[in-house]
């Protein structure tokens, strides 16, 4: 299940100040109360500023649930509300970071001192997650944008600096909404230009020995010297069918079941040894681009 606030992907777009009623996750738990694999991942927008997100997380934990957010982690920087968060017991915390400096990183949020909010927060996590041993994995995210591409290395090498003990660093393919207007321009990029800046962060994030993982950018685009940062994509998608709830939402009766991966592939892929694997292609960007910068891996 999915709550929604706000996203870098289209961070000029005036959300809705509806929030989910905390009665429809009552209703959503009680009525898939018999799977025997329960996960939620709660994203957005930003869903720690749901108003009655303590609540929400506490039902999903009393009942067994996986718990994984996305989050800006800008709320964290308050200790009152991180030790709040991480006694509920969150299984993964996903986190971006644009910018190894202040400057980088508050021109991708739009926001002045988010950098330096985001490293008080990620200091309180990390300090709290080993003074008590806690479980919570931590995931840092980069961006592949035309805006983050050259960054990304550095981010890497600030990340394992100052938190050398993190738990996983995505690189996630660009997704854009369809929200985003000029807003755009100055992010998006095509897999075949940034593929150089994108093998080169994997690489950095292999010989750090961090686990890696990667989102939204076909295998055939890294190589196949990197496949084994895609070996869990195979059963990610066995998550479908699931269900996707929005804040608009206010019964069971509303509720999206979502069959397969919204992403796309080609006839291309199909030539693909790691055609399951990959989750292909986003829409928007197949719109723009086609397939045509895919080779497949034979």
């Amino acid at each position: 299940m999915r709550v929604h606030e706000r996203c870098v992907a289209d961070n000029t777009h005036i959300y809705s100040e509806r929030n989910m009623p905390v009665s429809l996750v009552k209703e959503l738990i009680e009525h898939n109360k018999y799977e025997k694999i329960k996960c939620a991942f709660i994203t957005g927008g930003e869903p720690l500023i749901h108003p009655d997100i303590f609540e929400i997380l506490s039902l999903l934990r009393l009942d067994n649930y996986y718990i994984y957010i996305t989050t800006n982690g800008l709320q964290l920087k308050e200790p009152e509300f991180l030790v709040k968060l991480l006694g509920i017991g969150i299984n993964r915390l996903a986190i971006p970071i644009y910018g190894s400096t202040a400057l980088i990183h508050d021109t991708m949020t739009g926001v002045a001192g988010s950098f330096e909010k985001l490293i008080s927060a990620l200091d309180n996590l990390f300090y709290i997650k080993n003074k008590y041993n806690l479980q919570t994995k931590i995931e840092l995210r980069l961006l592949m944008s035309n805006f983050t591409n050259k960054e990304n290395i550095k981010i890497v090498d600030f990340i394992v600096g100052r938190y050398s003990n993190i738990d996983y660093i995505n690189l996630n393919g660009l997704q854009l909404s369809s929200r985003t207007t000029s807003y755009e321009n100055m992010i998006e990029t095509s897999l075949i230009e940034s593929r150089k800046y994108l093998q080169e962060t994997v690489r950095r994030i292999s010989e750090y020995g961090i686990k890696g993982t990667v989102t939204g950018i076909p295998i055939c685009i890294l190589g196949e010297e990197f496949k084994q940062l895609y070996c869990q994509r195979k059963n990610s998608l066995q998550l479908f069918p699931h269900i996707s709830v929005g804040p608009y939402m206010t019964s069971v009766e509303e509720i999206c079941y979502r069959q397969k991966t919204s992403k796309e592939k080609g006839e291309v892929c199909k030539r693909c040894k790691y055609y399951y694997e990959c989750e292909g292609l986003q829409q928007r960007y197949i719109d723009k681009y086609g397939f045509s910068d895919l080779v497949p891996i034979e």
